[in-house]
């Protein structure tokens, strides 16, 4: 015989249902005490592939020699009205990237170069992005990302905390599988309980964190939906003026970036990481055009350098903003050196990671770069991956987050080493969590 269900156990159901799909379940706290920062994460990832050479392309000596030879449509001239912007006298930036000049200068940019996975090398989307996002570099098999592990190792959050963690998307990336407390946005104005023509208004709302308030896996998660509801409903996105002057572009992906600026300068919302994915950097045909109007230009390096420095001039217009703020832009691998016979590149292997921020040790590139040379090349046809790309995030983590806890972040890995490319101090490493996560990783 069913149970009679109540009108009031019905609406607890649906309100949960209708919000777990964005955000549910309960964060696992391990240690006493208080988190030691405010400080902010934010990861952007590059999905496709971005063309570091592009990017970044060599500017002087024999790198530069062998990298016209090998990319004769596509290489950044040297000279002209779209000539590369020379940074250091060995790498230059992409003209369509010229925003990100002034951030270099500044010291609030630095590039690492030749980064990526050292365990297990891939040209496969699909196995590089998975070896990234958990954190684990040799499988593919997993069921948490390093994300979701960097928060489980954190220390408990304060209370007054609203929204810890947002992934500025459709979509939950793998990078917090298994963490079911994240906040899964794109927008703020699709972030609602809807239901056809019926509408949840204030008042509704208000009442429905007393819906919840047992211990079971439905009543946290709408309880925690409930109050992610409020802190959302009760910030005005779209009155958001933007400080400095920054201009972001009109875009679906700068709405993104505007909305993750104004959580991080809402200290009530707490917010510790936000993840953002941008698309389309797969560039294996018509990558760019000679007159640099093309894809690579107009769609990928100049949008995403116009973004970051508007999110900078944002952040850094008041308060300590962006000084608490590190963001980390990285891709799944490089691409081709030689260019193929679609004016295209195919899939690589080292990558470029940026990091940009107040606390960021900029104006300088990071990692040793292995040169171009067909003895350096990984395989005889892409840049060699010289810096694991867990080395670089390592460090993000222990001197930005303040969790020594890489072991348990990042298993089977133990060659932290600061390369200084953030500030920061640096905390003794721990051990692993006994019981939570599985011995045997590569690393």
């Amino acid at each position: 015989m069913r149970d009679k269900i109540s009108r009031r156990n019905f609406l607890k159901s649906c309100a949960a249902a209708t919000a777990l799909g964005s955000f549910g379940g309960m964060r696992l706290a391990l240690s006493g005490g208080s988190l030691g920062t405010d400080n902010v994460l934010v990861v952007l990832f590059l999905r496709g592939a971005c063309d570091g050479l592009s990017l970044f392309p060599p500017v002087s000596g024999e790198d530069r020699s062998i990298y016209e030879a090998a990319r004769p449509t596509l290489q950044i001239p040297l000279t002209g009205s779209h000539a590369a912007i020379d940074l250091d006298g060995q790498f230059g930036l992409h003209p369509a990237a010229a925003p990100l000049k002034p951030i270099f200068d500044q010291g609030q940019l630095a590039i690492v170069r030749a980064v990526g996975n050292t365990v297990v090398p891939s040209r496969s989307h699909f196995d590089a992005q998975a070896y990234l996002e958990s954190g684990l570099a040799g499988t593919r098999n997993f069921d948490s990302g390093w994300l979701t592990r960097l928060f489980q190792t954190f220390p408990d959050l304060p209370e007054e905390i609203l929204l810890p963690s947002v992934a500025a998307s459709t979509y939950t990336p793998s990078s917090f599988l298994g963490d079911t407390s994240v906040l899964t946005m794109d927008s703020p104005s699709n972030f609602q309980l809807n239901t056809t023509h019926w509408a949840w208004d204030s008042r509704q709302l208000e009442v429905l964190p007393s819906l919840f308030n047992g211990t079971d896996t439905i009543q946290v998660a709408g309880g925690q939906a409930a109050t992610a509801l409020q802190a959302v409903t009760n910030m005005d996105f779209d009155s958001y003026v933007p400080e400095g002057g920054a201009t972001y572009p009109d875009s679906y992906f700068a709405k993104q970036m505007k909305m993750i600026a104004q959580l991080i300068k809402d200290q009530t919302a707490g917010l510790r990481v936000a993840t953002l994915d941008v698309g389309g950097w797969d560039t294996h045909n018509g990558q760019d055009t000679t007159d640099f109007t093309g894809w690579f230009s107009n769609n990928l390096a100049g949008p995403l350098a116009q973004n970051l420095a508007a999110l900078i001039t944002d952040l850094g217009a008041s308060g300590d903003h962006l000084q608490r703020t590190t963001i980390v832009v990285q891709t799944e691998f490089g691409r081709r050196l030689a260019e193929n016979g679609d004016q295209g590149t195919d899939h690589g292997y080292g990558a470029d990671m940026l990091l940009l921020g107040g606390a960021v040790n900029g104006g300088q590139f990071y990692g040793q770069w292995p040169g171009l040379q067909t003895q350096a090349l990984f395989q005889g046809e892409d840049v060699n991956v010289t810096t694991d790309f867990r080395h670089v995030l390592s460090e993000v983590i222990v001197r930005r987050m303040q969790n020594p806890d890489l072991a348990s972040i990042f298993p089977g890995y133990s060659s932290y080493q600061p390369l200084g490319v953030v500030q920061g101090t640096d905390l003794e490493p721990q051990p692993p969590l006994n019981g939570l996560f599985a011995d045997g990783f590569e690393g």
